[in-house]
C-alpha cells in the first residue's frame, strides 16, 4: 500500500461513503454541543457571538481536503441549524447555513491546498481567520437583509466581530493549542495502519 502524502486529500474518488458520513456526524454533534457552551451567555455585541469554530478545524485538519471537508462543513452547519429548530427558526438561518460550509471550506482549502506546510501555525492562523471571515460575511449579510433597525456600518462590525471571536478566539488560538496533541494521535495512527500492510 502506498503511502499518502501529507498534503494530499482523501476526497477524492474511490472515497467511503460511510467516511462521510462520520465526518459530518462527528462535526455536528461536536459542533451543536460546543454551541450550547458557547453561546449560553448570549451575544456579546451587535450580532457577534461565540461559537467553537476549533472543533470543525481540528477535524477538518485529520481528514484533510476533499469530500470530507465539505462533509465537515455540511454537518457542523446542520448542527447549528438543529439548534436554531429548537432555539425558534429565522429568516436569516438559510443564509447563515450556507456561510458555515462555505466558511469551513475555506478553511480546510488555504490549509491543504494553498498553504505550503499545513502543520505550520502561521498558516493554520490563516486558515481559521479566513474560514470565520467566509461565515462571518454570510452572517453580516443576513444580519443587514433581516434585522430592521441594521445599517451597514452594524453589518461590518459584526463581520469584523464575528471574525475575531470565532476565527480568533474560538479558532486559531484553542486550534493551534491542540493541533500538535491530534496531530501526534493520526500520526501514531497512520504508522500503525502502514505497519499492518
Amino acid at each position: 500500500m502506498t503511502e499518502r502524502r501529507v498534503d494530499e486529500g482523501v476526497g477524492d474518488a474511490g472515497i467511503d461513503p460511510l467516511l462521510l458520513v462520520g465526518v459530518g456526524l462527528t462535526s455536528g454533534l461536536a459542533f451543536a454541543v460546543g454551541l450550547l457552551l458557547t453561546e449560553a451567555p448570549g451575544e456579546l455585541a451587535l450580532d457577534v457571538d461565540l461559537k467553537p469554530f476549533f472543533l470543525p478545524y481540528l477535524l477538518i485538519a485529520v481528514v484533510r481536503y476533499g469530500l470530507p471537508t465539505l462533509s465537515a462543513g455540511l454537518g457542523a452547519a446542520i448542527g447549528e441549524g438543529v439548534l436554531d429548530l429548537v432555539e425558534g427558526y429565522e429568516l436569516d438561518d438559510p443564509i447563515g447555513f450556507i456561510g458555515y460550509v462555505v466558511g469551513f471550506t475555506i478553511f480546510g482549502w488555504y490549509l491543504h491546498r494553498v498553504a505550503a506546510d499545513p502543520t505550520g501555525r502561521r498558516a493554520q492562523v490563516i486558515a481559521a481567520v479566513l474560514g470565520a471571515f467566509g461565515q462571518a460575511t454570510f452572517e453580516g449579510l443576513a444580519f443587514f437583509m433581516f434585522a430592521t433597525t441594521a445599517n451597514p456600518l452594524d453589518a461590518a462590525l459584526s463581520v469584523v466581530g464575528n471574525t475575531v471571536t470565532h476565527g480568533v478566539v474560538l479558532g486559531a488560538v484553542p486550534f493551534v493549542l491542540l493541533y500538535p496533541w491530534l496531530a501526534q494521535y493520526v500520526e501514531r495512527g497512520e504508522r500503525n495502519s502502514v505497519g499492518s500492510d
